[in-house]
């Protein structure tokens, strides 16, 4: 019965391409065919939901079931029987019904009282997830209903596969000439591709995506033949490449000074992302999202050039952007004196520790103002500020303007 019950999931598994599971009739995982990681910062939050689905209710009269939770986090559940026994059931998630734009973030954030330090991790995990249409997840839905009413283990008894096997010989000799010729092409092309990639990891780790692009443009035809080494399988061919590119690209930019937080969250998304791609143009799409990424990551949040010290202060601060804040507390965390913390700090940034953490926190503001459904105090409190007059006073002066002037010009 398990064999069947797995074959079921299988079945599920690659044609929703989305993590799929068995939980039995006692609650207990099974089966578990998935790729998509929860990060660590997250686990807290959502570990454990699919324990929470109401898989088995005796009042519910449904096979299949729609879930959704507060997180907009959404999975589809297959009840599956034998003679009107309750076997366990097939989960299909999670997955998005709608596009994980910063304003679903935030309010996701607000809604579950999470820390608006977890802003940017959020918004890179929901970027792993896939995400249906509801007509797909109707008929997902309904495939899943299909195949688990027509269950019955005898239906599995004359599954078989076969395999036909093609010996193709070449009809002509090659010469000793052309061998040599063909293999010093080969060691200068590699050479030369290998002395390329040195040159794009160099550019990862200064954060120059102009030039990583000048070298990609000017190289292109040896890059770009990344699906010629499985040839019976071009697309296994270049996810295996980009998994090799995703990690050459991490420590590039862990050289470049990227906190390991930052590195592991953007990487882990791509990793779940190459897995999930079904043809080439995928592939290609997603190297050019992660060149961006990589080095707009490592020149916005790159620490390389500040002493061991102040890196690890502002390290802090961006993790507790919405706890309290001072020079004391952070001193006291880092066990460094306050004095020395707060004259080396405005000595590498130019700014006072309090001028920095202000403007982190007005920056993070003006995206929340954009969503309307979270007031102005609410805003504040988000991004650490007790006081939504100070927290007023302190936007206005950095930005010119109150919250509320700036949400009406955005508006």
């Amino acid at each position: 019965m398990e064999n069947e019950i797995e074959q079921l999931c299988k079945f599920a598994f690659n044609y929703s391409n989305m993590d799929t599971i068995f939980i039995d009739e006692m609650s207990n995982k099974k089966i578990d065919y998935g790729f998509t990681r929860v990060p660590d910062p997250l686990k807290p939050y959502f570990y454990g939901l699919i324990d929470k689905l109401q898989l088995n209710e005796s009042t519910s009269e449904y096979i299949v079931l729609f879930h959704s939770n507060s997180y907009r986090l959404n999975f589809i559940s297959a009840k599956v029987y034998s003679d009107n026994y309750y076997l366990g059931s097939i989960i299909i998630g999670p997955y998005l019904l709608e596009d994980p734009t910063t304003l679903m973030i935030e309010s996701i954030i607000l809604d579950n009282k999470m820390a608006i330090s977890l802003k940017s991790i959020v918004k890179q995990y929901y970027l792993t997830l896939p995400m249906l249409s509801k007509y797909k997840a109707n008929t997902t839905g309904e495939f899943l209903s299909y195949m688990v009413s027509t269950f019955n283990p005898k239906n599995f008894e004359n599954f078989k596969i076969g395999n036909l096997t093609y010996d193709f010989k070449t009809e002509y000799s090659i010469s000793p000439d052309i061998v040599k010729e063909n293999t010093e092409n080969a060691m200068e092309d590699l050479e030369k591709r290998y002395n390329i990639e040195n040159s794009l990891m160099h550019a990862i780790e200064l954060g120059n995506i102009e030039l990583y692009e000048n070298i990609m443009r000017k190289n292109n035809s040896l890059l770009t033949s990344i699906a010629d080494r499985i040839s019976n399988d071009p697309l296994r061919s270049a996810k295996n490449y980009v998994i090799v590119l995703n990690t050459l690209f991490r420590k590039a930019a862990e050289k470049g000074g990227l906190h390991p937080i930052y590195l592991d969250t953007i990487s882990s998304k791509y990793a779940s992302q190459i897995e999930k791609c079904t043809y080439l143009q995928q592939i290609a799409n997603l190297i050019n999202s992660m060149q961006v990424e990589y080095c707009d990551s490592v020149k916005k949040l790159s620490l390389k050039n500040y002493s061991s010290t102040v890196r690890k202060a502002i390290e802090f601060i961006r993790i507790n952007l919405n706890n309290c804040l001072s020079l004391n507390t952070i001193s006291e965390a880092l066990y460094v004196s306050s004095y020395e913390l707060s004259r080396q700090f405005k000595k590498e940034t130019g700014e006072t520790i309090t001028e920095y953490i202000n403007k982190r926190r007005i920056n993070e503001s003006v995206f929340i103002l954009e969503n309307e459904s979270i007031s102005i105090t609410e805003t504040s409190y988000m991004v650490g500020f007790n006081d939504v007059n100070y927290f007023t006073k302190v936007f206005k002066k950095i930005k010119g303007m109150t919250p509320s002037e700036y949400r009406k010009n955005k508006n």
